[in-house]
């Protein structure tokens, strides 16, 4: 769905005239008080398939927002692309579309500068630092001296914390939900890019970035995380006006960047699925605020692994069906094509309007219209 930029009236904080933001192209009432928040669109649509009466309204900026309810509190999911600006947009724009309180928790994948941070662990962010290019030294020999650096060119902020109650709940349905893997908080490192300020040497450009992640151990020893946006969730939610938003965050580990390890498909997929439920389960059993009766009465695990199993049954019933009715369709499709095109074989021989029609092959004939929808069959 494209964003309308006519009838912008504030360049301050666009929206258009039927009151839908600029980037995310949401407007009041699409969006939840609580917002799971991804990076990939396949998660979100995954995540999505666990809630009741989704709407979805997606965005050419990238966005993709589905909201719907989870044993009936409603929760949207947010896909947000990567890095701080698109995590910025997002959380600003959904604010300004929900009416109170607002709880964020973002699922995401990441890498460790841990070497004793497993592939498959599910870090939780208790709190993150930001780590940044500092451009000037690009530019000009030194730094100013004026933020905690790593080296010269990289500064790292101060921790900045997740909120408590939420973050202690999601670690609880964590270990709830999953045993094949650990699950570990610790601090994240949020960077401003994928490469340079994740210490990823590139042969291209100079990064000035060998000894990142070993000056980032010596300074943070407690990091578990190198992604791109958690730590800004944190700012934004530890920022905002009247306490509204309260926000935390966890991260299934896909690289140890110390052995250069990297997490299978399958696991991916595996884990991706494990950590979605709990990061909801956590999100609808904790309160907005004190007076909250949207929230969710927590689940025991034989409960919660029932509930889940049959939605996890219907959906794949849902694409089996799904499947039939396509296989079904292309073959009706491919019988019907060649049916017609004998028939307009046996016309033209009957008639003897096309030179050469005699010797030709019914077979020959039909295959001519039969191909592309065997194609189509087959795909």
């Amino acid at each position: 769905m494209p964003t309308e930029v006519r009838n912008i009236r504030n360049a301050n904080f666009p929206k258009n005239g039927e009151g839908r933001t600029y980037h995310v192209f949401t407007k009041d009432g699409e969006v939840a008080n609580r917002v799971v928040t991804v990076g990939a669109h396949h998660r979100a649509k995954m995540i999505s398939s666990f809630l009741d009466d989704v709407k979805h309204v997606g965005s050419d900026r990238g966005f993709e927002t589905y909201t719907g309810t989870l044993r009936g509190t409603p929760v949207s999911v947010i896909a947000t692309g990567m890095g701080l600006p698109m995590v910025d947009m997002m959380v600003r724009e959904v604010n300004a579309c929900c009416e109170g309180k607002m709880l964020f928790l973002r699922l995401g994948t990441c890498g460790t500068p841990s070497s004793k941070v497993p592939i498959g662990t599910v870090t939780v962010n208790n709190r993150c630092v930001l780590i940044t290019r500092m451009y000037n030294a690009f530019h000009k020999e030194g730094s100013n001296g004026e933020s905690k650096q790593i080296g010269n060119y990289y500064s790292v902020s101060d921790p900045i914390p997740a909120d408590k109650d939420l973050t202690d709940n999601l670690v609880k349905e964590l270990k709830k939900r999953i045993t094949k893997y650990p699950v570990t908080p610790g601090l994240g490192a949020t960077c401003d890019s994928f490469y340079g300020s994740q210490g990823r040497i590139d042969p291209w450009f100079q990064d000035h970035n060998d000894r990142l992640i070993d000056e980032l151990m010596e300074k943070e020893p407690e990091a578990v995380t190198l992604e791109m946006e958690t730590g800004h969730l944190l700012h934004l939610a530890k920022t905002a006006k009247n306490s509204k938003i309260r926000a935390g965050g966890c991260a299934i580990v896909l690289a140890q960047r110390k052995s250069n390890a990297f997490l299978s498909k399958d696991e991916t997929y595996f884990m991706e699925r494990e950590a979605a439920i709990a990061v909801l389960e956590a999100l609808i059993t904790t309160p907005l605020s004190a007076d909250d009766e949207t929230v969710a009465e927590p689940l025991d695990v034989t409960t919660q692994m029932k509930l889940y199993d049959v939605m996890k049954r219907k959906q794949k019933n849902k694409a089996q069906a799904l499947s039939m009715f396509a296989y079904a369709a292309a073959g009706f499709t491919a019988v019907t094509t060649a049916i017609v095109g004998y028939r307009v074989w046996n016309s033209k021989r009957a008639n003897g309007s096309s030179k050469g029609v005699s010797d030709e092959s019914p077979e020959s004939a039909c295959s001519y219209a039969i191909y592309p929808s065997v194609l189509g069959y087959a795909w």
